[in-house]
């Protein structure tokens, strides 16, 4: 047995060099490893790519219902099958292709605008739009009818409370903090019942699971979980994204010559660099992973951020490659699991490199990054400079 504490510890604070030599030295002793030797519930973490394939596809013995019973649950994220299964059929038309491309067109003349204002400072701290306007667009993707602000303050703070916005196993949700933006979206949901369009929210209100309408407690459940899951996540791979940039000119200079290659490098950012580093999940039988038995109620952490950095899986993982013919990676999970707001987050992402590359010709780092590294890879702090074209 041997104990991962240490390199983990080393990525949660900072003091790893980077979060892929930890992962290195992780991967290079094994593929799965108990986090600590104590007697009683366990809390494991699966490293190699190999494995945590196969345990994001085993919904038999590794479960999503992580917290304990009476806390609410954020739908679909934390249900099994059959529910699951239930809830997607009900969310995924809404990230259909023709949805993300009406949302781009809401979408583009945000990123516009508010790049336009940064350059106009001419040093600016790109971290805030990148928050900003990942919340403000989906704010308008579910056509809020509150101030954008007052969901982006909420979720910085579940995130700051939580470590990532969602419990880990076993844990609770912070309900007072998570109660305060109740009453926002039931205004928004009586709003939408009495003003019905063709939008997200209008769309949970008319759905059926089983035959039956959602109360405006699964509604709420729905709402939160787009909003926590849309707006952390896609400011990472954002921030991530633009700091890689900002840092290679070579590689900006090249997207700016071929925009239509800016797909493929947000792709290669989104595995060298996953926004969600880790998902936790629960055992429910004993299970055997990679040698080791993982006992049913051990906590068990999928380690998407080292399956993306897998040698076995991944030629010279650590280098950006926007040539590679794979782009299946773990950044937004794999199986039923899978995050069903992945075509979005990934617009969002082209769309400001495009508008960002297409109104300079060149930008720089401006004094030091601040990153939050564990289990979140993300940028808060990031000065820019910027040279308009």
């Amino acid at each position: 047995m041997w104990e991962p504490e240490k390199a983990l510890a080393d990525v949660a604070t900072g003091q790893a060099p980077d979060h892929s030599a930890a992962y290195a030295a992780l991967l290079a002793k094994g593929s799965v490893a108990r986090y600590s030797k104590g007697e009683g519930q366990g809390t494991w973490g699966i490293f190699s790519h190999a494995e945590i394939e196969k345990a994001a596809l085993d919904t038999k013995s590794l479960s999503n219902v992580t917290v304990p019973p009476g806390t609410p649950r954020i739908l679909p994220l934390m249900a099994d099958p059959p529910e699951h299964g239930a809830y997607r059929r009900l969310v995924n038309p809404f990230f259909a292709p023709s949805k993300i491309s009406a949302a781009e067109e809401v979408m583009r003349p945000i990123a516009a605008e508010m790049i336009d204002a940064l350059i106009g400072q001419g040093d600016a701290d790109f971290a805030s739009y990148a928050y900003h306007f990942s919340t403000q667009t989906l704010c308008r993707f579910l056509r809020v009818t509150a101030d954008w602000r007052i969901y982006n303050d909420w979720s910085s703070e579940m995130e700051r409370l939580t470590g990532s916005g969602t419990a880990t196993p076993g844990s609770s949700l912070p309900m007072d903090h998570f109660l305060k933006v109740v009453p926002y979206i039931q205004d928004l949901i009586d709003d939408r019942r009495a003003n019905p369009g063709d939008d997200v929210v209008s769309g949970f209100i008319a759905g059926e699971i089983d035959g039956q309408k959602l109360d405006d407690q699964a509604v709420t459940g729905l709402i939160i979980a787009l909003i926590l899951a849309g707006r952390s996540t896609t400011a990472s791979g954002i921030g991530n994204f633009v700091r890689r940039l900002a840092t290679d000119r070579k590689l900006q200079d090249f997207l700016r010559a071929n925009p239509d290659r800016i797909k493929d490098a947000v792709e290669e950012s989104l595995r060298i660099e996953s926004p969600q580093q880790e998902m936790p999940r629960m055992a429910v039988q004993d299970i055997e992973v990679g040698g080791e038995t993982i006992k049913a109620g051990d906590s068990v952490f999928l380690n998407y951020g080292s399956a993306n950095l897998d040698p076995t899986r991944w030629e010279n993982p650590d280098v950006f490659d926007i040539d590679r013919k794979s782009k299946l990676h773990f950044a937004f999970g794999r199986g039923i699991h899978q995050c069903f707001g992945a075509p979005l987050g990934r617009m969002q992402m082209r769309v400001t490199a495009e508008e960002l590359l297409r109104r300079t010709t060149a930008f720089e780092l401006a004094g030091d990054v601040e990153r939050h590294v564990w289990p979140r890879l993300s940028v808060e702090k990031m000065p820019l400079r910027f040279t308009a074209a």
